[in-house]
């Protein structure tokens, strides 16, 4: 009577534990790996076995900042209905598709699979694992063009989509990168430059902020206001790759 009831309500009940070939990913690429199920103290019937993949995202309320708010890129589902015994050990192999939104794990920004099961009147048992996921290889090229104009990456965090940007439904949160200038022509003309990215299957659209140093002949409330701080969008492709530090220079210079 007890295992029963133990059963019922999750204790002693299977457990998984997904293990994948690699732990270095880039976004829409193939993740593939092996399930390993085993039963728990009597006979289970599995709905089924899904993955999620997840991240965090940095949330401003007030004055409060939380950096490890939860969100959920995707969930698939890796295995039909099926029956574990007793003690039973299962190796299931399974792959799926990385979301070609899932952002880099650079700065605060982790990625993770939950690994979890189906199982009527029980716990959902779950397995989490964190895995490394480059830059989307368009990202990539920003920052090679970024770092031979002199600038380099300070900051990266995810961030919930400005209400403004009327995107908020496609991307509910977006991957911001923060540049400031350590050598060359910038390092005594720019502050800073913040660059967001809306990613797509084969182009990246870059809303970036320059953020100029206080001239001489600015006023003295400028600052204040944000009048040093210039806002402008890059839309860009694969095709545009070999171009995109000469596009990034022209695009910093009209904006200083």
């Amino acid at each position: 009577m007890f295992k029963k009831l133990f059963h019922s309500i999750g204790i002693g009940s299977a457990q998984v534990d997904a293990k994948v070939d690699t732990e270095d990913f880039k976004p829409g690429g193939t993740v593939e790996g092996v399930l390993e199920i085993e039963g728990g103290n009597s006979e289970q019937r599995i709905d089924q076995v899904y993955v999620t993949v997840a991240t965090n995202y940095t949330s401003e309320i007030g004055d409060h900042e939380d950096d490890n708010v939860r969100h959920v890129l995707g969930r698939f589902k890796l295995t039909d209905e099926f029956v574990i015994q007793e003690g039973e050990k299962k190796s299931i192999p399974f792959s799926f598709q990385l979301p070609v939104r899932t952002p880099a794990t650079l700065g605060k920004t982790r990625v993770w699979l939950e690994t979890g099961m189906d199982i009527k009147k029980a716990l959902d048992p779950r397995d989490k694992d964190h895995i490394h996921v480059d830059p989307h290889p368009l990202v990539d090229a920003f920052l090679d063009a970024a770092d031979s104009l002199g600038l380099e990456l300070k900051e990266v965090e995810c961030e919930f989509t400005p209400l403004f940007f009327g995107l908020r439904k496609e991307f509910p949160i977006v991957q911001e990168f923060e540049f400031k200038p350590e050598e060359g022509k910038y390092k005594r003309k720019l502050d800073e430059l913040e660059a967001l990215f809306f990613v797509y299957e084969s182009e990246v659209v870059a809303v970036i902020e320059v953020d100029r140093k206080m001239r001489n002949d600015d006023h003295p409330l400028a600052e204040n206001f944000d009048l040093d701080e210039s806002n402008v969008v890059l839309r860009y492709g694969f095709d545009d790759v070999d171009d995109l530090p000469e596009k990034l220079e022209t695009l910093i210079e009209e904006n200083l």
